[in-house]
């Protein structure tokens, strides 16, 4: 191993894990261990891993530790590297100041460290069936100077699992972002509450990164003072339930060492170079898994094929199986199959997927509330919905619907039918898999078809 005492930068410290790799490599007489044979032992994210190496991101202590142990450190090879590490943190947040600007070279006094915000909710235990999504998410990462955050929109509908999958992949990619990560609910799909102005998240966000003082000026000066405390810093911002592209915009950080992720119900299509991740329902055998998850260990073991009628009920979405599983968990003395009968009645089915504070109902009812709030059209697609679920019959085997015949059953020209099915579609309420063709998701239809029932009434 090369000289350790003049160690000072993660790409210093990167260097010693890669001596350490190969020569564990030439010990063993085989091959250097991969990034994902070492994420196998570990459970880390293998981007995460790689990052390590290739000195991006400082390992945190407990990871660093287990990371040289597993390259085959000695005793005292640990306490030296570990003392390293411990410089190179020391080093690092040393240069940098409370107003986010590096401290000049050679000065003894940098004043106090600017806080470390860890606002992430607490993460789920497994998404079964997200493989490929945390895969796309991996490009959330510390970019090159002169480029902008990166910034990823996941969208889809009410019960899809976006906030879920948000928290669970910024738990994953924390260790990419040592100086923090900030969370904020917009509750852009909440029933009770309003949107949050962005003004309100940025004067909390400030606070969480050190202001020194809480913040009054104007929603514009919050927005600059916020980006002046990012610069040069590694942080990940979680906007979840974002209403609309406005609501985000403020909220962007301009350092190339952020990254954002971001839910909303619809697309955010004009949210200036953002990626976009569109979730959809689980595949059948992830969503017996996420079942079993919430059901508890070894619960449909007995009944796979009742848990299979389940999954199916609940539309393979994530929200209403962690419902199911969660009646199940509550009633241990019920066979799977009681809950599977209570769910095969379509009229009892979005009822029956209700428990304590979690409601498919009221998680498919964004979709609508958003309808209502977008003036007389989309009232008009609120009206249409209804109609265009009944359609199809409440027992009916569900197909694609045209503009046509979207028309016939409204009443409505072709053009004007149009619009009310896209205003559908960009709320989450229909699908659209090709130009002029359209489709209802199970629970969703159900959703509808409630709605029709209430008329007059709201949903």
């Amino acid at each position: 191993m090369g000289p350790v005492d003049s160690v000072d930068t993660a790409e210093a410290l990167a260097a010693l894990l890669r001596q350490l790799r190969r020569r564990a490599a030439r010990r063993d007489g085989g091959a250097q261990l991969t990034y994902r044979q070492l994420s196998a032992r570990t459970g880390w994210a293998h981007g995460v891993i790689g990052d390590y190496f290739a000195g991006k991101t400082l390992p945190p202590t407990d990871r660093f530790d287990t990371l040289v142990q597993l390259l085959g450190a000695t005793g005292r090879e640990l306490r030296i590297l570990a003392t390293a590490r411990d410089r190179v943190e020391e080093a690092r947040r040393s240069r940098t100041a409370v107003n986010g600007h590096p401290v000049p070279q050679g000065k003894d006094d940098a004043g106090p460290l600017p806080p470390v915000p860890r606002q992430l909710p607490p993460d789920i235990p497994g998404l079964p069936g997200r493989e490929r999504e945390l895969e796309a998410l991996d490009v959330l990462r510390p970019g090159p100077r002169g480029a902008g955050p990166a910034v990823v929109a996941l969208d889809g509908p009410g019960g899809v699992g976006k906030s879920a999958l948000a928290v669970h992949a910024a738990h994953r990619l924390a260790e990419r972002f040592p100086d923090g990560q900030l969370y904020a609910d917009l509750r852009g799909s909440h029933r009770d509450e309003r949107p949050v102005p962005p003004a309100v998240v940025l004067r909390r966000f400030l606070n969480a990164l050190g202001a020194p003082r809480p913040y009054t000026g104007s929603a514009e000066d919050a927005a600059a003072a916020y980006r002046t405390l990012l610069t040069e810093r590694r942080v990940l911002i979680v906007l979840d339930n974002a209403v609309d592209a406005a609501q985000v915009r403020p909220l962007l950080p301009a350092a190339h060492g952020c990254a954002v992720l971001v839910t909303s119900l619809g697309v955010l299509a004009t949210l200036n170079g953002a990626a976009h991740l569109h979730l959809t329902p689980l595949p059948p055998p992830a969503s017996v898994a996420v079942l079993a998850l919430w059901a508890g260990p070894g619960r449909l073991t007995a009944e796979h094929g009742a848990a299979q009628v389940i999954a199916r009920h609940c539309g393979h979405l994530p929200l209403a199986l962690r419902i199911a599983g969660a009646r199940l968990a509550a009633r241990p003395r019920w066979p799977v199959r009681e809950l599977a009968d209570r769910l095969a009645d379509p009229a009892r089915r979005l009822a029956e997927l209700s428990f304590a504070d979690l409601d498919m109902h009221a998680a498919l009812a964004a979709g609508h509330r958003e309808l209502q709030a977008r003036g007389p059209s989309g009232r008009a697609a609120a009206l249409a919905l209804p109609l265009l679920a009944a359609e199809q019959g409440e027992h009916g085997e569900q197909r694609e619907l045209t503009v046509a015949e979207a028309a016939v059953t409204t009443g409505g020209a072709l053009s004007a039918t149009e619009v009310i099915l896209e205003q559908l579609v960009d709320v989450q309420l229909l699908e659209s898999r090709a130009p002029g063709r359209y489709r209802f998701h199970p629970l969703t239809r159900l959703f509808a078809l409630t709605a029709r029932r209430a008329a007059g009434t709201g949903c």
